[in-house]
């Protein structure tokens, strides 16, 4: 069954004469959603983001140069106690000597480099897969801001049929009670019977300015998530065409992101793993220093002296033993990993509900619908009857507003049937990870 309608009707008269605009598709609005929403933008964000910390992380596998100075100046120059017997002095005694003089001014340049280092090697890979994790987050943020326009587009199609329905009945009983009253004036006719019917018609009315309200608050929403400005008009074109779903009911469930979300952050666990057991391997750094010191002193006998200090080395970095803190991490990643791997058996038994409550639904929906619209045009044509026998005398008031009420069921049931259909489908199309086009 195709469920297929056009409502070119009721959606230029928010915006105000001479303003043109473009009408949009469901398409053109989703498209425009995942191009200009702020949650989108925001994702997009956290993906440079995450590509600047790959950087840093590569950073550590180049060499690394640091510069220090320092000045001194000392108003008392330390001393160190030395045996007075070392400069002729008695034995057992001790004496006090300073050395150095009172301007000091150091200058250090060291470079260091990495030459064996497994913790770097898996940070980079976990940089990697936190950069594929980030995209994935972001395509979650477009599915969330997919499901949610469309949801709110498909609210926007049941209240402007909602409007067309109330807005022809309004004709009908604006016919109606021009015939009432005319009755009434020529006294074949009640004055019980005219109130009623404006009763109905002022009901009816009321109802209709309250769905041009919804209306109006649903295309702000859909402002909003396409970062439309909200003093700018946007004109929708409300059409519905082709709603079914592909015959038999298997789907890859690995489609959806929120499974491969969870099974990226199994790999980011294995390799965080690894990294916290190479914590029990030694690194290996090289490193060549300079080293330029000044010494001067004031006065009658100044002076000012270079003592320049050239040197490389191997520093050897070796965590023995740390307290069992590496083995506490290991165990939680492994409670966590235990954890990943219940949500992934959770969110698959939560997919297969998910798809096949839509197929169901949409299903008795898809067997209902063309029903509930045959009702409506029999209600229709009943009613439209009721109303001729009514102006010619062969039938009550009270015909006439069961004939309405009969109208007014019958398009309730149509709508509710038509939400029903379309929410179905949003589902099955979130179930089966196919709210977007993945690349």
């Amino acid at each position: 069954m195709k469920l297929k309608f056009h409502l070119p009707i009721l959606l230029s008269l928010f915006f105000a004469e001479g303003v043109q605009a473009q009408e949009l598709s469901l398409n053109q609005l989703l498209d425009a959603a995942l191009k200009n929403n702020f949650d989108v933008q925001s994702a997009q964000l956290d993906e440079k983001k995450t590509n600047a910390r790959i950087d840093e992380v590569k950073s550590n596998l180049l060499p690394s140069v640091t510069v220090q100075g320092d000045y001194r100046r000392y108003i008392k120059i330390p001393g160190q106690v030395v045996p007075a017997s070392a400069f002729g002095g008695p034995e057992g005694t001790y004496t006090t000597l300073a050395f150095g003089l009172p301007y000091n001014l150091s200058t250090t340049a060291q470079v260091t480099q990495a030459l064996y280092n497994p913790s770097v090697r898996y940070a980079l890979k976990a940089a990697n897969l936190n950069r594929e994790l980030t995209s994935l987050s972001t395509v979650k943020t477009k599915e969330d801001v997919a499901y949610n326009v469309t949801d709110a587009y498909y609210n926007l199609v049941t209240v402007v049929q909602q409007m067309a329905f109330l807005d022809s009945n309004l004709l009908s009983l604006d016919r109606l009670y021009k015939v009432s009253d005319l009755l009434y004036q020529n006294q074949l006719g009640q004055r019980v019977d005219k109130d009623r019917i404006m009763i109905n018609k002022t009901t009816t009315e009321t109802q209709l300015a309250t769905l041009k309200d919804n209306y109006q608050q649903l295309v702000n929403l859909l402002k909003f998530y396409t970062g439309t400005p909200q003093s700018e008009p946007l004109r929708i074109a409300v059409s519905v065409s082709e709603v079914m779903l592909p015959s038999g009911s298997g789907f890859d469930e690995k489609r959806r992101t929120d499974v491969m979300l969870l099974e990226k952050q199994r790999e980011l666990n294995s390799l965080q793993d690894k990294n916290i057991k190479a914590g029990f391997i030694p690194t290996v750094n090289a490193y060549g220093t300079a080293n330029l010191t000044y010494y001067g002193k004031g006065g009658e006998y100044s002076t000012f002296q270079q003592v320049p200090g050239y040197w490389a080395g191997l520093q050897l970095n070796w965590s023995v033993f740390d307290g069992y803190a590496r083995k506490a991490k290991r165990r939680q990643n492994e409670i966590d990993n235990d954890k990943l791997a219940v949500q992934l058996k959770q969110v698959s038994q939560s997919i297969q509900m998910e798809e096949a409550n839509a197929r169901n639904k949409f299903s008795v929906e898809q067997r209902n619908i063309d029903a509930k619209k045959e009702q409506v045009a029999l209600a229709d044509r009943v009613y439209k009857q009721i109303q001729l026998q009514f102006k010619e005398g062969v039938v009550s008031l009270t015909d006439v507003i069961q004939a309405e009420n009969s109208l007014l069921d019958a398009q309730s049931n149509y709508l509710t049937s038509l939400v029903q259909i379309l929410k179905a489908e949003l589902e099955w199309k979130k179930a089966t990870g196919s709210l977007i086009a993945k690349e």
